[in-house]
This record gives C-alpha cells, structure tokens and sequence, in this order.
C-alpha cells in the first residue's frame, strides 16, 4: 500500500492537475491526500483526469476562499472508503482493504496559516485523534513547525513551537 500527502498550492494553476496525475500513476499510489487546493468543487472531468485508469473514491473539504482546500483519494480497485468528516482544519475518512480487510482512519490537515486559528487547529486534531482508537494515518500542511531548523526564513514563534512539540509528544507521534 503506498500513500502521498502533497501541498499543491492551487490545484486550478497550469499543469497541477498533470502533475498530480502523473505522481499518482508513476508511483502506483494507492491513496492520497491534497492540501491546498484552493478548490471549493471538483468535477468528475478532474477528478478523473487525476486518477488515470484507475477508479478512485474521493472526499473533498471546500477552501476558504483563496486558502485551503483538501482533497482525499483512495484506489477504489483496492479500498472502500466511508465515513468521510469533513471538520474546520481537516477532512478524514476510513479506508478498508478490500482484500484483507484491515481499516484504518486516514487524516488530511491543512492548518491554520494564521496566528489567531492555531489553537483552533490543534484542539480540532485532539478531539480527532482522541476519536478513534484504531490505526491512524494523518498528513498534510500543519503550517507548525517543531524546531528553528523546520522554518526557511527563521522567524520562529516559539509559543507554537513548543505547544506543538507537546502535542506531538503527548499523542505519541513521529516514534
């Protein structure tokens, strides 16, 4: 089973929907999740285009105007795909293997980009974490990072750097 989480910055700019396509077909993904995609819809055309040949489910999150937006995939050849939540930060869905039937509970995130919905983001992944007991799979653009050496320009606010790593550190993630 292999699975992608990609930042595509705008699924409706030039040559995104190809290149999504072709990482999908060129690495024979079996799912996958798309932030970012500042989609509020997608028709069947692109939907379509995205999958190639093959037949995949999909749950969509709707952007906030010019930001956000996610988009979950999964291979429908191989995967049933229920439940899909749709919540402020994050879009989930449970994906079961059609042929062994192992489940697990597959997470997208785009976090808040802004100061003011960062503590919203991370009280939304508690109470999804906190939800399921299961196997769980979670990706996407936290737009956290967990240290000085995570972040391009430098500029660190490390009220978030800290409460993150605590996040991380209680769920038990990245072990």
């Amino acid at each position: 089973m292999k699975g992608m989480f990609w930042n595509i910055r705008g699924l409706g700019q030039p040559g995104r929907v190809l290149a999504l396509a072709s990482k999908i077909r060129e690495n024979h993904l079996d799912f996958v999740g798309v932030v970012e995609t500042k989609k509020d819809e997608y028709s069947s055309s692109i939907l379509r285009a995205i999958s190639g040949n093959n037949r995949f489910n999909w749950c969509s999150l709707r952007s906030k105007g010019s930001a956000g937006g996610i988009l979950i995939g999964a291979n429908d050849n191989l995967f049933t795909m229920s439940t899909c939540e749709l919540l402020e930060f994050s879009a989930s869905v449970m994906l079961t293997n059609k042929m062994s039937g192992f489940s697990f509970k597959a997470v997208v995130v785009y976090g808040s980009p802004y100061e003011e919905g960062k503590q919203a983001f991370l009280e939304e992944l508690h109470t999804v974490i906190g939800a399921w007991q299961g196997p769980m799979i979670i990706g996407g653009d936290f737009n956290l990072v967990r240290s000085t050496a995570d972040k391009s320009n430098g500029i660190v606010n490390f009220k978030w750097v800290d409460l993150f790593n605590d996040w991380v550190n209680r769920w038990g993630l990245l072990e």
